[in-house]
């Protein structure tokens, strides 16, 4: 029986215990990686393409393309497609970010050959029919109108621009002129030249056996599919903004969007793990010094948050929170005073106690299951990544110490060298 008068017993994380998956390659020279665990027969694939906004010639391109490969294709109707998918229980998702294009599908694995069957067709011969086309730029220009009417959006927008410049492809750049320029043509173009099989990546995770690397042979590796060649890989130059502080007016904004940051080192850099323990202190967790301060103590936010956005060409630190119009001066005040605390104050030991605890009872969390699995393995693989990345981040936790916090603050967190952009009232 559990003594309820005593407290669990607190285990100290020293390593992470993760199962290795294995690699294969289809006859068509598409890279599977394939975690096989799990304990109900369920199965998730990944199919990652480099087909984000990197790759694009005009603005919406990618991320519309994306979104329309289920909208028909030249054996099924959309209805049919949800059809198919719902009477099985099954899962289909499409995503696509600043680098790539993602079809993602979970079911069953006694349906598996089925649902292939369907996701190939979907991602391999789409029609993007013009009627559903119009009618879903039309949605979404309407919801871009929305959307770009937040003080939150018009902040983050306009930081963006001001990290990468106004022509690069991690800056969101989308003006509602854009919904006139692009057409189905735009988008059956990117798919012929994006969604192949020489620019596929295929993660697996779930419980399988030797059948699906039949099915997945049968459906994507038997011949060669999409415009062949040499993936062009375009070059941007990142052009930050001259100017560190920005305005965005909005005459009858009730709050302030404040959105802060600079460019940082990527996962490939030594600092990187460091970084990431520091942002978190400062305000990467419920209980990080911004929202004691910010939150807690001032009442200025309902929340504010700090964290380091990456993507395998660039990454960024950005701090976001919404506040009163009247209190957006105070709240920056008390950013900065955060900021220079940890560049000259040495973090006591019990508070970077509480950090370590909760970074490495997240990162134990992100291998907690096998779709978790799942998830830390594409980070892997979007980065060109290995398991030592895992390995190398806890053994950081578990040993940085405050003097060396202190001077990646002093090195990277200098006031001079963060962008403020605010967007509300002036």
């Amino acid at each position: 029986m559990i003594n309820r008068k005593n407290a669990p017993e607190v285990n100290n994380l020293f390593d992470i215990d993760y199962l290795l998956p294995e690699q294969w390659t289809l006859k068509n020279g598409i890279d599977v990686w394939g975690i096989n665990a799990g304990s109900q027969e369920l199965v998730k694939i990944d199919f990652m393409f480099d087909a984000g906004t990197w790759y694009q010639a005009k603005n919406l391109v990618a991320g519309m393309t994306n979104m329309f490969l289920n909208q028909g294709t030249e054996r099924y109707s959309a209805q049919q497609i949800a059809e198919i998918f719902d009477f099985r229980g099954a899962y289909l998702q499409m995503t696509a970010d600043q680098q790539f294009g993602n079809v993602t599908i979970l079911t069953l694995y006694k349906y598996l050959p089925e649902i292939l069957d369907v996701t190939a067709d979907i991602i391999k011969r789409p029609v993007f029919p013009e009627k559903e086309v119009k009618t879903q730029l039309a949605k979404k220009r309407q919801t871009f109108i929305i959307e770009n009417n937040k003080v939150k959006t018009m902040a983050q927008k306009k930081f963006s621009r001001v990290l990468f410049g106004g022509s690069h492809p991690y800056a969101n750049t989308n003006v509602i002129e854009d919904y006139e320029k692009i057409d189905r043509g735009d988008f059956v173009d990117f798919h012929s030249r994006q969604y192949t099989s020489v620019n596929c990546k295929i993660i697996v995770a779930g419980l399988y056996n030797d059948s699906l690397k039949k099915w997945l042979e049968t459906y994507f590796g038997e011949d060669t599919w999409g415009k062949q060649g040499a993936l062009v890989q375009p070059d941007f130059e990142i052009e930050p903004s001259g100017q560190r502080i920005h305005f965005v007016e909005k005459e009858d904004a009730l709050q302030s969007a404040i959105r802060m940051g600079r460019l940082f080192p990527n996962r490939t850099h030594p600092d990187f793990f460091g970084l990431n323990i520091l942002v978190t202190l400062l305000g990467g967790f419920f209980g990080s010094r911004l929202m004691m301060n910010i939150r807690e103590d001032k009442g200025y936010t309902y929340g504010i948050g700090a964290g380091i956005f990456t993507q395998p060409r660039a990454a960024y630190l950005t701090l976001m929170t919404e506040v009163g119009a009247g209190v957006c001066k105070p709240a920056l005040d008390e950013i900065y005073k955060e900021i220079e605390k940890l560049q000259n104050e040495l973090v006591p030991e019990n508070e970077l106690d509480i950090v370590r605890n909760y970074l490495l009872g997240e990162t134990l969390r992100s291998f907690d299951g096998i779709f978790a699995m799942s998830d830390s393995l594409k980070t892997l693989v979007e980065s060109d990544l290995d398991y030592s990345h895992y390995k190398n981040f806890v053994k950081t936790i578990r040993t940085i110490r405050a003097d060396d916090l202190m001077q990646l603050a002093q090195q990277y967190l200098n006031k001079e060298d963060i962008y403020e952009v605010i967007a509300g009232k002036n």
